[in-house]
């Protein structure tokens, strides 16, 4: 027992805390460990490593269309081509849309998500970084996810690497990290069938960090999958961040059932609990080897993420401004700026600082 912190922690959780590698039964033993140890242990690290600081950035979605043909099973929001509800918006309109919260609440960063539509090409996404950089270029592109980048490298016969290169040519800054859901094929294979592989999205993203474009890691949980599966799905992360060191931050949401096809076999979301075991159970897997990690307010709500931040989490996310993907499975979110978030954190005793796109400091208030 090491005595440079009074603690009662079981010999797994003090493996965590104390050893750098876990392997994936470790983790899935951490999983199992009890929550208000996990989050001891995990607050531990968490000011050990960032003290008191919470960081957070003012940002918008910019979802430019809802029309997707992969119809993954879990999402509310996609509508197939043709359908009366579909949309995509024209580069000038979204430009418009970015440039207004802009004017209205300052913001730095954008991330731009939508689906697999058909009907757009590369061009398409080249126009409207462009745009963007031209009119707001103090607001960095965080933009679209393996799964966009897989879709236009096999439309226009190109490899990973020139798709990205093309995209961050034209603006994009960093590579989100939507579509990792689990990185376990047979959960994969369950909600989202028509979906790239867990292989194919680590090699995405592993082409996009060895060309130096940082990217965020997901996980989203709830649905199928087991404790075994979560602890693979760490496991992956962590690996290839060893390898790369690529990832900037980690976020992790439930599956919120709401209006999705998915719901008819998963009818009511896990508890909040489960968020603050998977925040608490991450930090001990990548302690400062993937520092960041966000609370994720989206789906389970401001007291929760407020609660996550002393569970390991030490990152509020944004302000999310115009987000519509989780609003169409009929949960009703709030609206943040940014003296909102400031004194969500503060309400906890910690001290809140406002960063960039790559995690950088810009302003605390103290």
């Amino acid at each position: 027992m090491r005595n440079d912190v009074a603690n009662n922690w079981s010999p797994v959780v003090e493996k965590a805390v104390y050893e750098e590698r876990l392997d994936p039964h470790d983790i899935e033993e951490l999983f199992r460990a009890d929550l208000w140890e996990l989050g001891s242990a995990a607050e531990y690290l968490t000011r050990k490593y960032f003290g008191n600081v919470v960081t957070f950035i003012p940002n918008m979605i910019l979802n430019y269309t809802n029309v997707c043909v992969i119809a993954c099973r879990f999402c509310a929001f996609y509508r197939l081509p043709g359908h009366p509800e579909a949309y995509t918006l024209s580069v000038e309109e979204a430009v418009r849309r970015v440039a207004a919260i802009d004017r209205e609440f300052g913001i730095r960063q954008v991330l731009v998500q939508g689906g697999i539509n058909p009907e757009l090409d590369i061009e398409y996404y080249e126009g409207l970084f462009k745009a963007l950089k031209a009119k707001l270029p103090h607001v960095a592109i965080h933009g679209l996810s393996p799964i966009e980048v897989d879709y236009l490298a096999r439309k226009h016969r190109m490899s990973y690497a020139e798709v990205l290169d093309r995209l961050r040519g034209a603006g994009m800054d960093t590579l989100a990290g939507g579509g990792g859901e689990i990185l376990v094929d047979r959960v994969r294979r369950a909600i989202a069938p028509h979906k790239i592989d867990a292989d194919t999205w680590l090699n995405i993203m592993e082409t996009a960090h060895r060309m130096g474009i940082m990217s965020n890691a997901t996980m989203m949980y709830g649905h199928v999958e087991t404790m075994s599966d979560w602890a693979e799905h760490l496991y992956r992360i962590i690996e290839l961040q060893r390898r790369t060191h690529g990832f900037l931050s980690f976020t992790a949401w439930n599956f919120e059932p709401g209006n999705s096809e998915l719901t008819r076999e998963v009818p009511y979301p896990l508890t909040s609990a489960t968020l603050l075991r998977v925040v608490a159970v991450a930090r001990l897997v990548f302690k400062n080897e993937l520092p960041n990690i966000q609370s994720s307010w989206l789906t389970n709500g401001l007291e929760v993420a407020q609660l996550a931040l002393k569970f390991g989490a030490n990152d509020f996310g944004g302000t999310l401004y115009e987000e519509r993907v989780i609003p169409a499975t009929g949960l009703k979110m709030p609206i943040l700026t940014r003296d909102t978030l400031i004194n969500l954190i503060k309400g906890l005793g910690l001290t809140p600082a406002e960063r960039d796109n790559w995690y950088r400091v810009i302003k605390v208030y103290n």
